[in-house]
């Protein structure tokens, strides 16, 4: 195949190029696998050193920029004695003048490319079809004409410029002049370079605007100084210059003026302020002998008969005095604010601390009159007049027993449904959920920090396991809180409390809620508290002890022998005594196999060693008794057997078999009324010697099964 005519001009190039796009490129020759031994070029000869240097390029002359007169305008001005830049050459001046040529600098050929560095030749084309033949240009005519110019007339000439060798300048008194100098040096080490020295002088250029000649004659003439001796306007009296104070008008004058303004009515002249002083004066004390203030010789004179009246100012302007009955009571206002708390001492701990602030302040908000049910609001005024969180939090605790009621008929009938904060402060009625969520809600309100613990309580429907029966799962339907309260006492500052069952007792089905206030859940140790809660969250439990105990201890803990007694809430904690004290600690007592040297010992003390019945107690401690069949006659009501007390302790040994047979109870009771009065303050040898003779009443603490 004959070699294909490559193309020479860039019409053929682009033409070539298109139609490679549309067929597409040539079909190159499959590939070979062959191994090739390439061969190492040799490397191209230098190029040959120049024979003769190019001539030097002749310096033109240079010029001043700008020129010393310039009809330009003063912003196209440059900086003096600068070379200009000359413009290029252009075509029409090369042709005119063929010398300027050689004094353009020649432009260095382009170096020729190396034989390794050649454009490589393109493979020949294996596409015989000859190249599709471009479309016809539609467009043959020549380009349209410009339209004939219509407007004739010659354009105005312009005005005739003005020589710039002329100075025109304004009159003025002064001349001004410039002197330009210039030094240009450059290095004489260069072949090209000269150095010049111009020093000139040189008038301002004829676009600077000049002051005008000075003329005295043509300045305007000042004002006539004013004489000393001018007549002053008429109807004005000349001041009298004095050393003091300014000048006033004559008396004259001011009666004139004065007829022309309304002026106000004079002041009234005043009186004699020391004719009034020495009538007030008290006449003076007759003098006595020195000696007379030690022997007492002489005696007193008498008293005068009517005190000496005190001059009243005049009424008139001077309102009528405050009558007292209107003025606020002082002392009132006092009382009816809360008192301040008592800080904690080294003899008072959080179980016989003094509340009574707190409890009093929380009655003064009842729920049916709160202006609003904003819960932030409430906290607010729950908690600001107590600057002790302890006093806050227990605030807040007494208020949820006087305003929230258990709902014992969503209870019992299985329709609890969830609750929050402000519906519980709505309607008042809550289960344990209801009440942990309203307290946490007006804590955190208040800057405390409080949490809502979930988990087990052994409270109303629980029952003990019986001996030997399985330990149950883990299950949760009670909830409590946790408030962080630093100036408790509490070991890890963290309290456990239950509002729910601080707040009243559920009786039973059909039966109505008991409000009863036990303030014993919110002073209860935590290691107390956790012997009837178990949290779901096992870190929540905040012992003393820091140990966490498990379920199985917890729930096995009342199940079988290990049973406690049963415990009526209603004389224990508000009577100041620790339920954990009340021995014997097991349910069953057993009889049937006591010998009759056994003996059981009945015994519990106060809350704490602090606790005192006058200062935290409701008053004097009650006279507390054990009620068994075997210790009397019960036809005679001799059947009680009274304890023996310290005053911070009670106890008795009873012999075991004197208790009575299985099947029988043995009850601890508080004797509450005591022939016809109140129980309280009567002593153990008056119930002794009177026993069986006066009625009495009594309330239960707690009760134990014969085995």
């Amino acid at each position: 195949m004959a070699e294909e005519v490559r193309a020479t001009s860039i019409q053929e190039r682009i033409a070539a190029l298109k139609l490679n796009q549309v067929v597409g490129p040539p079909e190159s020759p499959p590939p070979s696998y062959e191994l090739s031994v390439t061969t190492k070029k040799a490397r191209a000869p230098p190029p040959p050193l120049p024979t003769k240097r190019p001539p030097p390029d002749v310096r033109r002359a240079s010029a001043n920029n700008p020129p010393l007169q310039s009809n330009a305008p003063a912003s196209s001005n440059t900086i003096g004695n600068q070379p200009a830049v000359l413009p290029a050459p252009q075509m029409q001046d090369l042709r005119l003048d063929p010398s300027m040529k050689s004094r353009t600098p020649n432009i260095p050929s382009r170096p020729s490319r190396r034989t390794s560095e050649q454009t490589p030749v393109l493979p020949p084309r294996t596409n015989t079809a000859p190249s599709p033949a471009l479309p016809p240009r539609t467009n043959t005519s020549n380009s349209p004409s410009l339209p004939p110019q219509t407007n004739t007339t010659q354009s105005p000439s312009l005005p005739p410029r003005r020589p710039s060798e002329q100075d025109t300048r304004r009159g003025s008194s002064e001349s001004v002049s410039s002197t330009i100098s210039a030094l240009s040096s450059v290095s004489g080490i260069s072949s090209k370079t000269a150095r010049t020295s111009i020093s000139q002088a040189s008038e301002v250029a004829s676009n600077r605007i000049k002051a005008p000649a000075y003329d005295p004659a043509s300045l305007p003439l000042l004002p006539p100084k004013k004489q000393k001796d001018d007549v002053r306007s008429a109807g004005r009296a000349p001041l009298k210059p004095t050393n003091s104070s300014p000048s006033v008008l004559p008396a004259a004058v001011s009666v004139s003026n004065a007829s022309k303004r309304n002026l106000p009515p004079p002041l009234p002249v005043r009186g004699d302020s020391r004719a009034e002083q020495n009538s007030l004066q008290q006449p003076a004390l007759p003098k006595r002998s020195a000696l007379s203030f030690g022997m007492n010789t002489e005696t007193s004179p008498p008293l005068p008969g009517e005190r000496p009246k005190s001059i009243t100012p005049d009424p008139v302007g001077i309102p009528p005095p405050v009558p007292l009955s209107s003025r606020p009571n002082l002392a009132a206002l006092q009382a009816s604010k809360p008192r301040p708390p008592i800080a904690p001492t080294s003899d008072v701990c959080l179980k016989c601390r003094d509340f009574s602030a707190a409890d009093n302040h929380a009655t003064r908000f009842p729920r049916s009159s709160l202006p609003s049910t904003d819960i932030a609001w409430l906290a607010q005024q729950l908690t600001t007049p107590f600057s002790s969180p302890t006093d806050q939090a227990r605030c807040i605790f007494t208020w949820l027993h006087h305003n929230i009621s258990y709902n014992v008929d969503a209870f019992f009938s299985h329709t609890v449904k969830p609750s929050t904060p402000a519906s519980t402060l709505q309607s008042g009625l809550a289960v344990c959920e209801g009440y942990a969520g309203l307290f946490t809600a007006l804590a955190t309100h208040a800057g405390l920090q409080s949490l809502v613990i979930g988990g087990h309580g052994k409270g109303y429907g629980h029952t003990a396991l019986a001996a030997g029966a399985p330990c149950p799962p883990q299950s949760s339907g009670h909830a409590w809180n946790a408030v962080f309260l630093p100036d408790s006492g509490t070991p890890g500052e963290w309290k456990l409390l239950d509002c729910c069952w601080g707040a009243g007792v559920v009786q039973g089905p059909g039966q109505p809620y008991r409000p009863l206030f036990n303030p014993a859940q919110f002073t209860m140790d935590n290691d107390d508290f956790g012997a009837s809660h178990f949290p779901s969250d096992r870190e929540r439990q905040y012992r003393a002890d820091g140990r966490e105990i498990s379920w199985e201890e917890y729930i096995l803990s009342d199940a079988g022998p290990n049973a406690p007694p049963q415990y009526f809430d209603g004389y224990i904690e508000p009577e100041g005594l620790r339920r954990a004290s009340i021995e014997p600690r097991t349910r069953d007592i057993p009889v049937s196999r006591a010998m009759s040297c056994h003996h059981t010992r009945f015994r519990f003390g106060m809350v704490c060693p602090h606790w005192t019945a006058a200062r935290n107690g409701p008053g004097p401690v009650y006279v507390f008794v054990l009620k068994a069949p075997g210790l009397g006659d019960p036809s005679k009501m001799r059947d009680f057997m009274v304890l023996d007390t310290d005053g911070r302790q009670w106890w008795a040994e009873v012999q075991t078999q004197r208790l009575g047979k299985p099947g029988d109870s043995v009850e601890l009771f508080a004797v509450t009324s005591w022939d016809g009065r109140d129980g309280r303050g009567v002593s153990v040898e008056e119930f002794r010697r009177r026993q069986g003779t006066v009625g009495m009443a009594w309330g239960a603490l707690a009760r134990w099964e014969l085995v």
